[in-house]
């Protein structure tokens, strides 16, 4: 007997359902519409899926989707980019935004994003936050609350907020220059008091950025990109990860190899197709990871990767991809 139409939009709709939900394997989801993305931040809010990525050619780039598979191009943030942006960019850019970091806090909206040029120590971080969260896309300005020049011990680049076991929020970030860093932030305006910067992962042989922890049982889970980015097909990023039982370290990956010596346990690298995976976030629960990678078939494009994550009987995630 043939299936009804009835049938087959109930049967459409379980799949659709089920390919949302975390499954107990490491394999990337099947995603569809804007899916061209570099460090992109993934957030779930009650019924949406976000996606904050960078781009340079203004304001801060989002996307969003009903079920983390099927994704829209939204417009972006500070979309004409602002003022103060022109201090940290080359003269022949107006609004060049990199791995923004976003979410929800005690009902606000935030996002933090890092304003910079390639291979410069120049670099700022930005915030901007909206009242009533993410949907009421009323985003005020809260200037740059970290920043850097040649000579400082870190790089105010890529962050990633994240909250202790206690409640207190933090905020992590830093590229290369001695890697990456988290301080505390006020739970009043988010931002970071002066001093209090704690250096918890380096890789002087590879280069390190992207940091981003999750916290999930009794640990803190760093995960991080090493190697070259923004290359296309010839990106040698990857994604590794170490934890501690403190959010400001020491970590150390599976080996015991600490993340200030280089160490990190690889969960993802280049395939044959897809190379220099990175840029990674993931839900607050661990429970999913997004991250980019470059296309080598069509030109280095760089692609979205939504995947669940497959956490091992012995407290680590398994590899992604």
């Amino acid at each position: 007997m043939f299936p009804t139409l009835k049938r087959l939009q109930r049967w459409a709709a379980r799949c659709a359902f089920a390919a949302a939900l975390p499954l107990a394997q490491a394999a990337p989801w099947t995603l569809t519409g804007a899916i061209g993305t570099h460090d992109p931040h993934l957030y779930k809010s009650s019924s949406t899926w976000w996606l904050f990525e960078t781009t340079d050619n203004g304001g801060i780039a989002v996307k969003y989707s009903a079920n983390g598979t099927a994704w829209t191009q939204g417009g972006p943030i500070f979309s004409s980019g602002l003022a103060w942006w022109k201090n940290y960019l080359p003269t022949n850019k107006t609004a060049m935004v990199w791995a923004p970091g976003c979410g929800e806090y005690n009902g606000l909206g935030y996002c933090y994003y890092a304003v910079s040029s390639f291979g410069s120590q120049k670099s700022a971080i930005g915030l901007a936050t909206s009242a009533g969260g993410i949907a009421a896309g009323q985003w005020v300005d809260q200037g740059a609350v970290l920043t850097s020049k040649s000579g400082d011990g870190y790089n105010a680049i890529d962050p990633a907020f994240v909250l202790a076991a206690n409640g207190d929020p933090y905020l992590v970030f830093g590229s290369f220059w001695n890697g990456i860093h988290i301080t505390r932030v006020s739970k009043v305006n988010l931002k970071p008091p002066s001093g209090g910067i704690v250096n918890i992962a380096k890789d002087t042989a590879s280069g390190i950025e992207n940091g981003f922890v999750v916290r999930k049982g009794s640990y803190y889970y760093l995960f991080v990109s090493k190697g070259a980015c923004c290359q296309g097909a010839n990106s040698t990023y990857r994604i590794a990860v170490g934890r501690s039982t403190a959010i400001t370290g020491p970590y150390a990956d599976k080996s015991g190899v600490s993340m200030m010596s280089g160490g990190g346990t690889v969960l993802a690298s280049s395939g044959s197709r897809f190379k220099g995976p990175g840029g990674q976030s993931l839900l607050a629960d661990g429970s999913v990871m997004a991250w980019h990678a470059y296309d080598a078939q069509n030109n280095g494009a760089p692609v979205l990767f939504i995947g669940n994550v497959t956490w091992g009987s012995d407290g680590w995630p398994q590899a992604v991809w």
